[in-house]
């Protein structure tokens, strides 16, 4: 990926936590959640992001389908 493109990428992720907050303020918790999994996507894409990291992030997004049902 050129430097362009990763600029680009990385100026989507602050508009894709506005989103996140937004929805999960508006209560609608799932669309929250795929918002989130976006984010991880364009971190995975700009390798910015460690395994620990996702690992974690997979933990709770786990933890909260379990609540949920």
């Amino acid at each position: 990926m050129d430097e362009f493109s990763a600029h680009r990428l990385r100026n989507v992720i602050p508009m894709l936590i506005q989103q996140r907050n937004a929805v999960v303020s508006g209560g609608v918790p799932l669309a929250g959640h795929l918002i989130d999994l976006a984010i991880m996507q364009v971190r995975l894409a700009l390798h910015d992001i460690s395994e620990e990291e996702l690992s974690e992030f997979s933990n709770l997004l786990s933890r909260d389908i379990e609540r949920s049902n």
